[in-house]
């Protein structure tokens, strides 16, 4: 869909009178953002099953913990897809100088949203949407994060507050919607506003979860350099697997071969090689376990370096 096309259907619907009052911040023109920590790590379900809470993520210096209502679930990779695309819309506002003393609160079309992240099948349009929006608002977070240069102590979720506008359709009755509302809160306007922000690939909605979050954490990471590696179980805890490490090991292999990551080229060291490269080294090693097998990133661009073991290691919140 055209920018003239969406354009035209934000025009359409200003004339409702439901919406005069309305001033729409979509459609989305520039690039798509988000925030440097908000892909660095996992804060999302990577299922689109209805659990609590997450696994407490916890490295030592960052603490993340995740829950909501069970009658609500905690949101989801694909709902961040909406908060992604709000962030990207209110970073474009202030380049704009369109900032209104409501700062987080945007105005926006359903097919601009879609336009960007795609559609998903199953249900309606409504539904889906709702879905998402109740799953952003009710999700608590505690972290100790800080975004724009700060940090709070106790909870938030996504957005404070939201509203659907819509209409009954003419032959079934079913409500379609046309519009929504949303107000972000403090934490992710402050990572909005911020200094660091990161661009994503164009073919980033269309990924599969697990290759979402490893095309977010090379992005994350690879800020200069051309490659680095990370061990396994850290990197099952930054992509924010649930699965034991034997699970998530067997389950990359079919990601990493069909290779769909846009812009990086990712691998796992085997024990085999690990032994190799560590004896050739100088090191004795007796025996290898899948926590500590490296797993190598690196821009497609520069290809694939000649020995992992050369590169940066990642351990905590590196830029490379």
């Amino acid at each position: 869909m055209d920018d003239h096309k969406t354009d035209r259907e934000n025009a359409e619907l200003l004339d409702r009178p439901v919406q005069l009052a309305l001033r729409l911040d979509s459609p989305l023109r520039g690039d798509v953002n988000n925030d440097r920590a908000l892909m660095a790590y996992s804060l999302f379900g990577l299922s689109k099953d209805k659990v609590e809470s997450l696994p407490t993520y916890d490295d030592g210096k960052v603490k993340i913990e995740v829950r909501a209502p069970r009658d609500v679930g905690v949101a989801t990779i694909w709902d961040k897809s909406v908060l992604i695309y709000a962030v990207s819309l209110l970073r474009e506002k202030m380049a704009e100088g369109k900032m209104g003393p409501e700062v987080g609160k945007l105005h926006f079309t359903t097919s601009d949203l879609q336009r960007i992240v795609g559609k998903t099948a199953g249900g309606s349009a409504y539904d889906k949407i709702e879905g998402a929006l109740e799953r952003l608002q009710g999700t608590q977070i505690k972290t100790n994060l800080e975004t724009g240069g700060e940090g709070e102590s106790g909870a938030f979720s996504w957005i404070s507050d939201y509203k659907l506008l819509y209409r009954r359709g003419k032959k079934d009755g079913e409500r379609q919607v046309r519009g929504l509302t949303l107000v972000l809160s403090n934490w992710v306007v402050r990572a909005a506003l911020g200094n660091n922000l990161l661009t994503y690939s164009e073919d980033y909605f269309a990924l599969k979860p697990i290759e979402k979050r490893l095309y977010e954490i090379a992005r994350a990471h690879l800020g200069h350099g051309n490659a680095f590696w990370m061990a396994l179980e850290p990197l099952r805890k930054r992509v924010g697997s649930d699965n034991d490490l034997r699970k998530f090991k067997n389950a990359l292999g079919p990601v990493l071969q069909a290779d769909r990551i846009p812009g990086y080229g990712v691998r796992i060291v085997e024990a085999a090689e690990y032994k190799e490269t560590m004896t050739a080294r100088g090191a004795s090693v007796a025996r290898v376990l899948n926590a500590d097998l490296p797993v190598l990133f690196w821009r497609k661009d520069a290809g694939e370096p000649d020995n992992w073991i050369d590169i940066p290691k990642v351990e905590f919140d590196e830029v490379v």
